[in-house]
Formats: C-alpha cells, sequence, structure tokens
C-alpha cells in the first residue's frame, strides 16, 4: 500500500511541476534549463506526498469515508514545496556553501551550468513556488496561511536558512545538544513541517487538527534528518546519489558525532512513535501518514 502511495504521490508532484514550471525551450533557456535540470534529477518528492497526504487524512476525517480523496489542486502545494526545496539543495550544493559536485545522482547545478545561472536558478525556483502558491483555487484566508507558513519555514528565524546559517558556523566546532538540535530542527524538520501543516490548511484543518499535524512534522523531520546523518557515515556515495562523508570531513554537528550511531537510530524510532502517537485519533485516516513516518526511518537499513 505504501509503495502505491508512493509511486502516485510522485507521479501526481511530477505532473504538476511539469505544468507549471516554464519549459526547457523558453526564453532564456539557459536558467530554464537549469531548474529542469535540478527539478526533474530523480527525487523522493516526500515534501510534496507528505503535504497531500496531510490533506487526505484531514479530507478523511470530514467525511464518512476513512479512504479520502486528495483535495482538489493540493498537488500544486506540493509542487511549490519541492521547488523550494529543491531551491535549497541547489544553494547548498555552491562552492560556498556545502561545495558537492553530486545531487541525488546526478551533477549538481553549478558543475553543469556555472555558479551564477545555478544561483539564478535556486532565486527562479523560490520566486516561482511563491507565484504558485498566490494562485491557488482556495479560499484566500488558507492561502495567505500556507504562504505565511512555508515562508516562516524557509525563513531565518528557527526556519530552513536560519538552520543553514548555524550548521555552517558549527562546522569544525565540538559539538552541543542545543546547537544541533537547532540546526536540525531549522534546516530539514521546518520545511518537512510545513509541508504538512500546508496540506492540512489546503484541506481545511481546525486549529486542533493543525497542532497534531505540526507535532507531527516536527518529529518526523527530526528523526529524518538523523537517520539522513547516520547513512552520510553508513552508505556510499553510489547509494546515497550524493557525496558520502561530507558530514564528518566537514566536521558538522551531527546526532552520530555527539551519540553515536545506535543511540541515534534509538532516537528516531522514539521520535517516529511520538508522531504516530500524535495522529492516533483520526483512526484509520491516518494510517499512510504512519506508514510514511516509519518509512523515514527504515531507510537506515
Amino acid at each position: 500500500m505504501l509503495k502505491k502511495v508512493l509511486e502516485q504521490g510522485r507521479e501526481n508532484a511530477d505532473a504538476a511541476l511539469e505544468r507549471l514550471l516554464p519549459p526547457a525551450t523558453q526564453y532564456p533557456t539557459s536558467i530554464h534549463q537549469a531548474m529542469r535540470h535540478s527539478v526533474f534529477a530523480g527525487g523522493k518528492r516526500l515534501r510534496p506526498i507528505l503535504c497531500m497526504e496531510a490533506g487526505r487524512m484531514i479530507r478523511a476525517a470530514c467525511t464518512t469515508s476513512h479512504e479520502g480523496a486528495l483535495p482538489a489542486g493540493i498537488e500544486q502545494v506540493g509542487a511549490a514545496l519541492e521547488m523550494l526545496h529543491t531551491y535549497s539543495l541547489i544553494h547548498d550544493d555552491l562552492p560556498a556553501l556545502d561545495n558537492d559536485d553530486l545531487r541525488r545522482g546526478r551533477p549538481t547545478s553549478h558543475k553543469v551550468f556555472g555558479e551564477a545561472i545555478a544561483i539564478l536558478a535556486g532565486d527562479a525556483l523560490q520566486t516561482l513556488a511563491y507565484e504558485v502558491l498566490s494562485r491557488l483555487i482556495c479560499p484566500a484566508e488558507a492561502r495567505v496561511a500556507m504562504i505565511r507558513e512555508i515562508a516562516y519555514g524557509t525563513g531565518t528565524i528557527d526556519g530552513m536558512i536560519g538552520g543553514q546559517v548555524v550548521d555552517l558556523e558549527a562546522e569544525h566546532k565540538k559539538p552541543d545538544l542545543a546547537t544541533l538540535e537547532y540546526i536540525h530542527r531549522s534546516k530539514t524538520a521546518a520545511l518537512i513541517t510545513a509541508s504538512v501543516v500546508s496540506g492540512g490548511i489546503y484541506a481545511g484543518a481546525a486549529a486542533p487538527d493543525i497542532a497534531h499535524l505540526r507535532i507531527y512534522g516536527q518529529s518526523i523531520g527530526l528523526a529524518f534528518q538523523i537517520v539522513d546523518d547516520v547513512l552520510d557515515l553508513t552508505q556510499t556515495s553510489e547509494q546515497l546519489g550524493k557525496t558520502a562523508g561530507k558530514d564528518a570531513a566537514a566536521e558538522k554537528t551531527t546526532y552520530p558525532a555527539l551519540f553515536g550511531i545506535e543511540e541515534s537510530l534509538r532516537k528516531a524510532d522514539t521520535l517516529v512513535d511520538k508522531a504516530c502517537a500524535e495522529l492516533n485519533e483520526y483512526g484509520p485516516a491516518a494510517s499512510t501518514l504512519k506508514d510514511l513516518a516509519r518509512y523515514l526511518v527504515e531507510r537506515k537499513k
């Protein structure tokens, strides 16, 4: 069942991205080719899938069916989230930041198109994401709430950019728990949380629903990054689709660096249990989101 959800979610996200991104032949072609190079490099589409499935759960909770249908148009929210995620990857890989040559098994944007176009491709994806969000067909209050949620999740205060800044500044320093948690919750978990919450908002979630979704998103987001840190130590570049061992080489602040691999994985499992417990009141309608939470940590196998 989860395999089908992942496949269908990727297809829905990719179809929306194909519709929303300018074609590679659109003038000026270099920027549009660069945007598409990174967006269609074969990512898992985790954030769009979480967004869509959160919307499905909330929609199911409002009906007599536990299956629930995807709210019409929610795949556009997911596409905007994927654009933002991809922009962050393009910029993270630049020589001034993580300086990586490989992403999702392909040469990074700046290796193919040069640093200037790579920077602009990231900028363009961020700009397009908010244009897409501004055009969503939904109540104005929901549209504004989603834009606010996603903008905060990618910003400098407890958001993705702030987490990246602290991550850079923590390199080659002895890690401490407070810094570690800030980096993980901001750099990775914030956008994952925004994805889940925005999917709920789009589907008409009430304040108590949003509170449950937020805790779920924060918990799985942190678990996801912990497992990513472990995989960086235990898998090859071919398995990861990006350069392995980068965290250790840069002396980055990671959970394995502070707690070791086994304890880190136990913490990830505990976070997933917490995330799943947060959705218990939704009954069978929450089964897919719970399966997705477990899938995030099962990558360690």
